[in-house]
Parts: structure tokens; sequence; C-alpha cells
């Protein structure tokens, strides 16, 4: 039975179903290819994801897969989306599509998200990204009470040959491999770099930070004071593409923008390439300093995040306890103008 049908949640002809092994052979589309491999363990794991609650309880919600589909049996659309965090209260949308005639695809992308937010298990915030042009899915998610956090420009780095850096690090940095260790550096440090809206929603632990990173991210270490003032964060991502690097500096030390970074992602990407890098449009510095580098201008991206506060009676989750909740709610109130805070890498 589709989920659609259990949860009231069907929109004229479209009904909303956990992706399922009847539906792969509709979703061999060529702008779905690169998900094939990942569709297919999301159907075969699926027994073995439900019991994960009861077999460890302490592990991250499955990740969740909807399928649009119209009353012919069509499919028509597609949602994934993935806890940020091991605890689930704050999710990431990382795919949605639509295609076909049949249905708007306003219609079929919002009503994809509108059960994704009330399938998620536990899930108190969402987090999405989408291109600035993308006005089909920016309508669809602004349709589901999500608000523009921030605004950024992807870069393409093919190529490490342009890439500026100096012959041997100044004492007294170091670089370090992220490691449970010093995942608790890197905690600091994102802190420290990311907008105060943004951190409290997605309520990150060493942990979770961990989970999310490929084994060759890197971060810049100040001896002498036992801090991270840079990072080279490899995202562990499931589907295929460019890897995605998330650089970070740290706001009091911005003048290590140059040779000194330009090492520190010459490490972390060496073996990587093509690496995808996102830095806030507003950081006119960091990029020009990334073309001087070498990398391509791809596209700008909005990140928008939306809080469930409200809907779920405004009972907070384990970690965030210590938050007013006023403060929260005011913040997500419908209309507000978005949040002016910027990120200056991400």
């Amino acid at each position: 039975m589709g989920y659609a049908m259990e949860s009231q949640l069907q929109h004229q002809n479209l009904q909303v179903e956990l992706l399922q092994l009847s539906h792969l052979a509709e979703l061999q589309r060529p702008e779905l290819q690169y998900l094939a491999t990942q569709l297919q363990k999301l159907v075969f794991l699926r027994p073995i994801s439900a019991l994960k609650p009861w077999l460890a309880p302490s592990s991250s919600p499955a990740p969740l897969a909807l399928v649009a589909v119209s009353d012919d049996g069509a499919c028509v659309g597609l949602l994934l989306a993935e806890p940020c965090n091991r605890r689930g209260s704050c999710w990431r949308l990382e795919v949605l599509e639509s295609w076909g005639d049949a249905v708007s695809p306003l219609d079929v992308e919002s009503c994809l998200l509108k059960a994704a937010l009330e399938q998620a298990p536990g899930a108190m915030a969402w987090v999405a990204r989408a291109a600035s042009n993308a006005e089909q899915t920016l309508a669809a998610l602004r349709e589901q009470g999500f608000q523009i956090l921030q605004h950024q420009q992807a870069w393409l780095l093919n190529s490490l040959r342009k890439l500026k850096a100096v012959a041997v690090l100044p004492e007294p940095f170091q670089f370090q491999p992220l490691s449970r260790a010093s995942a608790v550096l890197l905690l600091q440090l994102e802190l420290a770099a990311t907008p105060s809206h943004l951190r409290q929603m997605q309520d990150l632990r060493s942990e979770d930070l961990l989970a999310d990173s490929q084994v060759d991210s890197l971060l810049l270490v100040d001896l002498q004071r036992h801090q991270a003032v840079a990072g080279a964060r490899l995202l562990r991502r499931r589907h295929r593409g460019p890897t995605e690097i998330e650089l970070s500096l740290h706001p009091g030390w911005k003048h290590l923008l140059g040779d000194i970074l330009g090492l520190l992602l010459t490490n972390a990407a060496d073996k990587h390439l093509p690496a995808l890098i996102r830095c806030d449009i507003s950081n006119s510095e960091g990029n020009e300093w990334l073309a001087q580098q070498g990398a391509l201008q791809i596209q700008e991206e909005l990140v928008l995040a939306r809080s469930l506060w409200r809907r779920n009676e405004l009972v907070p989750p384990p970690g965030l306890a210590s938050r007013t909740i006023e403060r929260l709610v005011g913040q997500w109130q419908p209309r507000q103008r978005p949040v002016p805070e910027a990120m200056r890498w991400r």
C-alpha cells in the first residue's frame, strides 16, 4: 500500500509511495542514471534497515526514498533524504526530481516534500539545497515553509596544476587527518564558521561529522593553541559525482587565505578530483581565490531550511533542551525575511 493512501496525502491524480522494487525499472531515466546503484541498495537493504531501531538503537535512521505515482501507475517523481545527524533531529534533502506531463511538476515535488516531512522519523528540522535558477524546486520548497539561509557559488576543481601552495607548512601549524580524536577540533571549527541558525538546526556532534566525512579529510591545526583553524572535509555522499569538499576557515584566521590554504586543499583533494567546492556568494576574496586556483564556476546555489518545532508541540529533542524554544520559533515565523547572517565558506 502506498504511503499517500495511508496518510491521506493524495493530490489530484497523485500518490506517494515508499521506493519499491517494482519502481526501479521506471526510474531508469537518463537524468537518474547516477542514482541507479543507490536506489537498488535502498530497496534491497530496506528489510535490514527496518530492524535497525531494535538491533542498533543508537544508529542513525535509514535514508528515506519516496516515489510519486500518477493514477495510471507511472512514476513521475523521486525524493531522497537522509539524516544530518545520528539522532535524526535534522534531515537533509538530497534529491528532488519530477518529470512527465500527466501532473504538474510543482504539484509532484510539493506532494513529495509534504510526504517526506510527515514520514521522516524524529525530524525537527530540514535543510535543502537548490540551484538559484531552479524556480520549480524553490517554489515547492517555499510552499512547504522552507526559507533561504545562504547564497553560495559552486566551483569545480578539475586539476591541481594552477593551485598555489607553500612548499613547507610554517610553524606552529600542522596537518592532522580527521579521526575520532581530532573530530572534536573539527566540531569547534564548525561551530565558529557556521551561522547560528543553521548550527542550531543541524545540532551536530563530533561523531556526526566523522560519520559524514571521507578518510582523507584534513585539518590545519595551530599546535600552540591546540585549535583547528582551517579544514578540508571530504563529504560522504551516496550518489556518484565530483567529490564534495567543504572548506572551513576560522573567522579569526582569514589571513591564511592564500598559499597555506592552497596546501591544505592540495593535500586533501589530490586523490579526489574532480572536486566540488562551495563558497558564500558574499565572500569576494574566497571566490576570487578559487578562480585564481583554476576552479571553474558551475552555478549559484541556495541553502534553505525549515523548522518543525511548532508542528511538534515545541518539545525539544535531546541536545536542544538548553536552547530557547521561543527564539527558534520566532526565527521561522511565516513571511519573515531571510536570515541575514552569511557563512563565508561551505
